[in-house]
């Protein structure tokens, strides 16, 4: 499929299509509002005193609509290409797919993520949090903290504020269960120490610093919670409970009385084929590989790798708290092993394969004999005393012991051995 001459128009429409044969239905929802927001008007004016229409925004000059339709559209047949791989059956294309649909990466995991940050009191948190005002300063990530609490003699814990129960509980949970696209979370609070290097009391600067960092990395790296019956329905696709709702590719349209090319005139003949020889572009891997076939078992293996990625929030009345509920591999199906089998065939035999009603004699230990004990500690008796004999009769004596003083350890030691021999 030649991408290189589509014109807007025609990018937009095979864009859509592609994304309307996507085997998931969030991602298919999903990817027809974010194309169609990418292809939004960017109306030119010749004059500036033009006034701007109606829910189009402010309108931009010739040059800046054209340079950025040419960096928009280089970006679509990037992504019409990429969509195609994923609708081949490419296992690393569709997975990326579930990724941005289900909010495991891009602009979604950041809309989801805006929900996570909000408070549980709006009205409560109005008031400058502690460690602003500790750290004498304004930035909005210094609010979702609680004033640091001293560990020991060198170190503080500044942990998440409890005006933000729901970003603490997800954090702390995706921290115990290892959780992570690529680099894990090691702490679900910062930890700072009390003094710099020179034992002094740490600057404020730099404090304000150490938490910036941590916050700004935790943020990267955190998976947001998805909505509770969103999640429910990818878990029960990946364990088999539920139908998934693949899309049968439509037949291409066929033009009803094509023109034999003969029949056009010259100029438009010599126009298509220069325009084919400037063209040069190269193939897509849509276009190379062999397409694979998507199945239902091919769609629940990914969901089943999504879905470990993804967790929900849910209150539990009891404790008063919220809980987060993390994905599960899908495993064995219970009922996989109940198929009912003949009777005959394990009659009379338990669970762990012995005769119903029959007890195994057991192995009788032999009752130590007296006569028996004396013989035993007799010869452990003699085979000590030979090892001790043995060890007496191999001295070392060093070639240098008539040098030594009479008095000296060593020269006493083989002395009375030399007498023995």
């Amino acid at each position: 499929m030649q991408t290189a001459s589509l014109k807007p128009i025609r990018l937009l429409r095979a864009l859509l299509r592609e994304a309307s044969y996507l085997p998931d239905a969030n991602a298919r929802s999903f990817f027809r509002r974010y194309i169609v927001k990418r292809f939004r008007a960017y109306p030119h004016v010749s004059s500036p005193l033009d006034a701007k229409p109606h829910g189009l925004g402010k309108r931009k000059g010739i040059s800046v609509t054209e340079e950025r339709t040419r960096q928009l559209r280089c970006q679509g047949k990037k992504g019409l290409n990429y969509l195609r791989r994923a609708n081949n059956g490419e296992h690393d294309c569709l997975k990326k797919i579930l990724f941005f649909a289900y909010g495991r990466i891009g602009k979604r995991k950041y809309t989801l993520l805006a929900h996570l940050l909000r408070p549980n009191d709006p009205a409560a948190v109005l008031q400058p949090s502690q460690l602003q005002k500790l750290y004498y300063s304004n930035d909005r990530f210094l609010s979702f903290f609680d004033a640091p609490k001293q560990v020991n003699a060198t170190t503080y814990n500044i942990p998440i504020s409890d005006y933000y129960c729901r970003l603490r509980t997800t954090l702390k949970a995706q921290v115990q269960n290892e959780v992570a696209l690529g680099r894990e979370i090691k702490r679900h609070q910062i930890s700072t120490p009390i003094t710099n290097v020179w034992g002094r009391p740490m600057p404020i600067r730099r404090a304000r610093n150490i938490a910036r960092r941590w916050y700004a990395e935790t943020m990267t790296r955190l998976l947001p919670p998805l909505p509770t019956d969103e999640f429910d329905n990818m878990q029960a696709m990946a364990d088999g409970r539920r139908e998934i709702s693949l899309v049968k590719r439509r037949s291409p349209a066929v033009e009803l009385h094509p023109r034999p090319i003969e029949e056009l005139p010259a100029a438009v003949r010599l126009a298509s084929l220069v325009q084919d020889a400037l063209v040069l572009e190269k193939p897509s891997r849509a276009d190379i590989r062999r397409p694979r076939q998507i199945d239902a078992r091919i769609m629940r293996r990914l969901y089943a790798s999504v879905i470990v990625y993804c967790s929900k929030l849910e209150w539990n009345e009891k404790y008063k708290k919220w809980e987060s509920v993390w994905g599960r591999m899908r495993g064995m199906n219970p009922t996989f092993n109940s198929v009912p089998h003949h009777n005959e065939l394990f009659a009379g035999v338990d669970e762990k394969g012995n005769l119903l009603g029959e007890k195994r004699p057991k192995c009788p230990q032999p009752s130590p004999h007296k006569d028996d004990t004396e013989a035993f500690l007799n010869s452990n008796l003699a085979n000590s005393q030979n090892a001790k004999s043995k060890r007496e009769k191999h001295v070392k004596v060093p070639f240098y012991v008539d040098i030594l003083p009479p008095e000296h350890p060593t020269r006493v030691m083989a002395s009375k051995f030399l007498k023995k021999v």
